[in-house]
């Protein structure tokens, strides 16, 4: 499942590369995930670490996400994030698999931050992403002994990715909720072959959002579990059930809140 990068540092970072995407995309039809091993180097986590420890004060030591570009611009992931060679190899994925050209170059970045006990409730939340191609960045893992991390996930590429909106919403609709508790019985997930993903920090995991049911599985209230995803490719971007779908996450995130 992991594909190799042999391309020079740039940044801080070790470059991506388009010419990565045929062993990625075989791995994620494989094994549902592809890997680039130690991309983010330690000095870039340690500064990533500081803002999120800084902002889970902020947050009275409760789970909170950012979305959208603005919280990723002058951070010191912004050069991976603008890399002309990550923008390729998310094009080039999304073109093996949905056989057009992606309708936009638009990436869209979201940091999840899991602590306290409201992290416990986004806990076992299966759900597809909106997008084609997902890449998750592990920045701060649960790793004490006896701490469960917080492992990702998946029945890989239980769906072939949706082409007509409203497909995709009523799909989402019956299995994100309609469906929820059956995701999360242990002897479904054995009988459907569910995978367990590791997470290392510093690593890119690649997968099929649109594709993979998946969630992360619960940690401690006094755990942080941290990552970055970056999400790529929305064939219903100009779609007039989009905002329909945004209005259905932003009402589970409330409503989650409050509960």
């Amino acid at each position: 499942m992991t594909a190799t990068n042999e391309w020079a540092a740039s940044e801080g970072f070790a470059a991506v590369s388009p010419a990565s995407a045929q062993a990625l995309a075989r791995s994620m039809d494989d094994y549902g995930v592809g890997v680039l091993h130690e991309i983010v180097p330690a000095a870039i986590l340690a500064k990533l670490r500081s803002f999120i420890e800084q902002q889970i004060e902020q947050h009275g030591g409760q789970y909170f996400s950012f979305e959208g570009k603005s919280w990723i611009t002058g951070t010191c992931l912004q050069p991976l994030f603008e890399d002309a060679g990550l923008q390729g190899l998310l094009r080039s994925l999304y073109e093996r698999k949905m056989r057009a050209s992606p309708p936009s170059r638009r990436i869209f970045p979201v940091l999840r931050v899991l602590t306290g006990t409201h992290g416990l409730r986004h806990a076992l939340n299966f759900h597809y992403d909106s997008y084609v191609v997902t890449v998750l960045i592990p920045i701060l893992i649960p790793h004490a002994p006896g701490e469960p991390p917080g492992h990702l996930v998946m029945f890989p590429n239980l769906r072939n990715a949706r082409r007509f909106a409203v497909v995709n919403i009523l799909e989402k609709l019956l299995v994100e909720k309609l469906l929820k508790r059956l995701w999360r019985n242990e002897g479904v997930q054995q009988r459907m072959s569910a995978k367990l993903i590791p997470l290392t920090p510093g690593n890119l995991y690649f997968f099929w959002g649109m594709r993979s049911l998946h969630a992360n599985q619960a940690c401690l209230p006094t755990s942080v579990r941290s990552t970055v995803l970056l999400h790529f490719g929305d064939p219903h971007e100009d779609s007039v059930f989009k905002g329909l779908s945004q209005h259905m996450h932003a009402r589970r995130l409330r409503r989650m809140a409050r509960d």
